[in-house]
């Protein structure tokens, strides 16, 4: 094989590199190149440099030639084909704005798009950006004003160009179908905006938005950031305006989805500080606000939005210095709103730590208020509420010095036709703990008070049943109540503007205590005050007076008078099946309801008690009074008194209309002994009343008659100005009459007749000194006969001596031991033979007198009266029961003399 030497190859290299004949370029395809590369890169140059820049220039001339002193400077921009990138860089216009020149503009403005992206039917936004932007906008009459432009208003005549039809959008939201939209990264930053308008002035800064990638291909979420700054606000309002003191944020942290077809968003939202002045208020704060799990969303069915829970913190309005309100929290659970189906629901409203001082409500305060359950229907023109609850509410008011509320509670609240004529109704409500202090009237204290099926309209109101406990109403000094209520009900209530009406009233536990006082005013009943008498003007003739008299009389006969109607009052027993079902023993014993009188206009003072044993009415109805009510009573003044009222009675006109029975039961009338001086200059040492009556009243004319019983009395002078006033109008003593007057048991019967009109009564006074006339002659006759008949009188005497010695019967005391009050087995031995006698003699009567001694005047002091009464009190209640061969108790027959002062402690018995 030949081999090539070094230097022939050198030359077989250099002739293919430079071949002897030259090759020969195609001229016509490398023009035709150059000119399309040189008109590529002139358009090039033209549509994404020359161009923009002198659109550039031209803006920023133009925004100059629109007025005086205004400029724009347009530092930097780009726009990129290849990369898809626009941008515009140190953006700034100036224009004056009065004695000042006012700037806007912006840092950066740029959007970079994926061009490539649209060969696979995808519009890819890369990133969007706006970093500080300043804008200028206000609105007038003359149009709109941006960045120092006017923009004239429209004239409204294209107002009735049709809308589009919505219902033809493509599945995919406003993209062609088969479009995507990808957008990788949007950036607002540190951006202000700045709007005026008639009556409206804000200045908001937008520090951020900011979203992560966002793909209308798939269902992912997009997580999304706000922080926004309201700057400054003023709102004019018709009376004062709304003013932004200090700027307020809110920021945003969330998530995205489905923003072009279905959007929805969700995140958790707080608000700063805020700051405001409102009309009527002097400021108005809160400490911030936050909203977690917050929604909105907009479906098939409409916009939608809803929250987990809204907390707002250290609310504070004031009206003035003196006057404010205080908020702690405001915390709202579980919203949803639905504004396809126009239908609202709320989990739980709750305030707390609510206090104001106002000019009304002084040192309000309110722990907490929860509403729970609320949801609202604008289809159906309805609201209601699960719960109502308030808790711990206390209050100072001008005239009532504290008022506390320990709770609450509506259920099942639901109102109905807002927009009409709304009706309410409420499942049960009722509070627990009222007490309030007047600082004149007294003290009111309430355990609780509930009511049932509660109905309400403008129309007509109704409620199932209403139940009241424990009521107290305290006088403004003094440890006794003025009122007191154990049990309050009332079944079947209806009003309306024309009546009200109601089922059975019952109740039981009423205690009254009433004193009048020296002056005879009721002790902690404010006075009432007279109205000043009004004087006729003198040029009114008595034909206008009586003119006008017709004219208000036919006016109120216009109008029908307000009806009542209520099934009647019933007070309920100890024994009551109402209370069988009681289980809490605290509260299943029956108070006695009853009355407490204190006299101090009376020397000495009167003090007594008034149980009601038995109460209960008819049915009463104010539009047929003339008809009467039927009156069942029973009171009690003490152990064995009785005193009982039975009837029908009733108003027809201005008088009184029916008929009652009234009887009274051993009443012992030493207790109202400062009564009877008053009416007649004697006081009773010893005593019992029985009273037996039928009363009637027939077109304001009194009938009927009365049997007044004194049982085993003994009187003893008084006043003797009393005495002789009364003896002159018997037309005789006083003494004389109530001696011929008692029978030989030492008893007082009068029958006294009753007649007259109901305004001045007769009560037959006349016939009772006929009775007193017809026994006194009786008893002159026989002393006539005693005296003068010789020797026929000496024996009348002797013998009327004589039975009386034989028919006596001395009785042995009771001794007791200083301070001792219980009977002692002694004591109840001798007592059991009293009773005997007095079983085996119906007529006698026995007296029981207690007597304190020294050593327990000094010990019991003031209250020695009272001590010692209890003894006497013992001994009538263990005689008491014992009966009598027509089985009545020995009680009738027993009489409780007055206390005495004496040397030993004892109970003197005597007949």
């Amino acid at each position: 094989m030949k081999v090539k030497s070094d230097s022939n190859k050198r030359k077989e290299k250099a002739s293919k590199k430079y071949p002897k004949t030259p090759r020969h370029i195609d001229n016509a395809w490398a023009r035709r190149f150059l000119i399309t590369a040189g008109v590529i890169a002139a358009f090039y140059f033209v549509v994404f440099f020359a161009l923009p820049f002198f659109a550039v220039r031209y803006v920023e001339t133009w925004y100059a030639d629109q007025g005086e002193n205004q400029s724009l400077l347009i530092k930097g921009w780009t726009l990129s084909p290849l990369t898809g990138e626009v941008q515009l860089r140190d953006v700034i216009a100036s224009y004056p704005t009065g004695d000042t020149s006012t700037e806007v503009g912006a840092d950066f403005i740029g959007i970079n798009v994926n061009l490539a992206a649209l060969f696979s039917k995808t519009i890819h936004i890369q990133s969007v950006g706006v970093d500080g932007l300043v804008f200028r906008g206000a609105q007038s009459k003359e149009g709109l004003r941006i960045a120092g432009i006017t923009i004239p208003a429209s004239d409204g005549s294209n107002e009735n160009t049709q809308e589009e039809d919505s219902s033809e959008v493509s599945e995919n939201g406003p993209l062609p179908e088969g479009w995507t939209l990808q957008v990788d990264d949007v950036a607002l930053i540190n951006n202000r905006v700045r709007w005026e308008q008639s009556g409206l002035s804000v200045a908001v800064r937008l520090s951020e938005f900011s979203t992560g990638m966002f793909n209308s291909g798939t269902k992912n979420t997009t997580p999304v950031a706000l922080d926004v700054t309201l700057e400054s606000l003023t709102f004019e309002t018709e009376s004062a305006p709304i003013v932004l003191k200090q700027p307020v944020t809110l920021t945003l942290a969330g998530d995205m989805k489905s923003l072009l077809t279905q959007p929805k968003i969700t995140g958790d939202i707080k608000l700063s500080a805020l700051d405001i002045t409102v009309p009527g208020l002097q400021s108005l704060a809160l400490n911030a606000l936050e909203i977690n799990d917050a929604s909105f969303a907009m479906n098939s069915e409409g916009l939608s939005a809803g929250l987990t829970q809204l907390v707002l913190k250290q609310v504070m309005a004031a009206i003035d210095e003196q006057q404010n309100a205080k908020l702690e929290a405001l915390i709202v659970n579980n919203v949803s709103w639905s504004g396809g189906l126009n239908e609202a629901r709320v989990g739980d409203i709750t305030l707390q730590g609510t206090h104001a001082e106002l000019e009304a409500v002084q040192n309000a305060g309110l722990k907490e208020l929860l509403l729970a359950g609320l949801t609202w229907r604008g289809n159906d023109d309805e609201v209601s509420f699960k719960q109502i609850t308030l808790s711990e509410l206390s209050a100072e008011m001008p005239d009532i010095e504290g008022a506390t509320l320990n709770s609450f509670a509506a259920s099942d609240i639901t109102v109905n036709q807002l927009s009409t004529e709304p009706t309410a109704t409420i499942g049960s409500a009722g509070l627990n703990t009222l007490t309030a202090k007047h600082r004149t009237a007294g003290d009111l204290s309430l355990s609780s008070i509930i009511a049932n099926t509660i109905k309400a309209s403008a129309a007509n109101q109704s409620v199932a049943d209403i139940t009241l406990e424990a009521l107290t109403v305290m006088p403004p000094s003094g440890d006794q109540p003025l009122v007191s209520l154990d049990h309050y009900e009332v079944m079947d209530i209806n009003a309306t503007p024309e009546s009200f009406r109601s089922g059975l009233h019952r109740f039981y536990g009423l205690v009254a205590n009433a004193t009048r006082l020296k002056n005879g005013a009721i002790a902690g009943v404010p006075e009432a005050e007279m109205p000043e008498a009004e004087v006729a003007d003198p040029t009114d003739t008595p034909n206008t007076q009586s003119e006008e008299t017709q004219s208000a009389t036919e006016s109120d006969n216009a109008s029908s008078p307000f009806a009542v109607e209520i099934a009647g009052v019933e007070m309920i027993q100890a024994d009551s099946e109402a209370r069988a079902d009681t289980t809490d023993t605290k509260q299943a014993k029956v108070t006695p309801s009853s009355f407490h009188w204190v006299d101090q206009a009376m020397t000495p003072n009167v003090s007594t008690n008034v149980s009601v044993v038995e109460l209960r009415t008819g049915k009463i109805d104010t539009a047929a009074l003339d008809k009467g009510v039927e009156l069942h009573m029973v009171l009690a003044l003490d152990t064995y008194n009785r005193v009982r009222v039975d009837g029908v009675m009733g108003m027809k006109g201005e008088y009184p209309e029916g008929k009652i029975d009234l009887n009274i039961e051993q009443l012992n009338l030493v207790e109202f002994n400062p009564y009877l001086v008053e009416a007649m200059g004697y006081r009773l040492k010893k005593g019992m009343l029985q009273v037996t009556s039928d009363i009637s009243i027939t077109d304001g004319q009194l009938g009927g008659e009365m049997l007044i019983v004194l049982q085993n009395s003994k009187f003893e002078p008084a006043d003797e100005e009393t005495i002789k006033s009364l003896s002159k109008q018997i037309s005789m003593p006083v003494e004389t009459a109530l001696s011929v007057l008692k029978d030989d048991n030492n008893n007082i019967r009068i029958e006294v007749p009753l007649s007259g009109d109901i305004s001045q009564p007769d009560v037959g006074i006349n016939d009772v000194i006929n009775q007193i006339s017809k026994k006194a002659l009786k008893t002159a006759t026989l002393y006539y006969l005693k005296q003068s008949l010789v020797p026929y009188g000496q024996l009348l005497s002797i013998a009327s001596f004589a039975s009386d010695q034989i028919f006596a019967i001395r009785l042995n005391d009771l001794e007791y031991q200083p301070q001792q009050l219980d009977l002692t087995e002694e004591h109840k031995a001798y007592l059991d033979t009293v009773g005997k006698m007095m079983i085996k003699k119906a007529e006698l009567e026995l007296q029981v007198c207690p007597v304190a001694g020294e050593l327990e005047l000094k010990e019991w002091g003031e209250n020695w009266a009272i001590e010692v009464a209890k003894r006497a009190a013992s001994v009538k209640a263990y005689l008491a029961e014992l009966k009598d061969n027509k089985d009545r108790s020995l009680s009738g027959r027993v009489t409780v003399c007055t206390p005495k002062k004496g040397d030993k402690a004892k109970v003197i018995l005597g007949v």
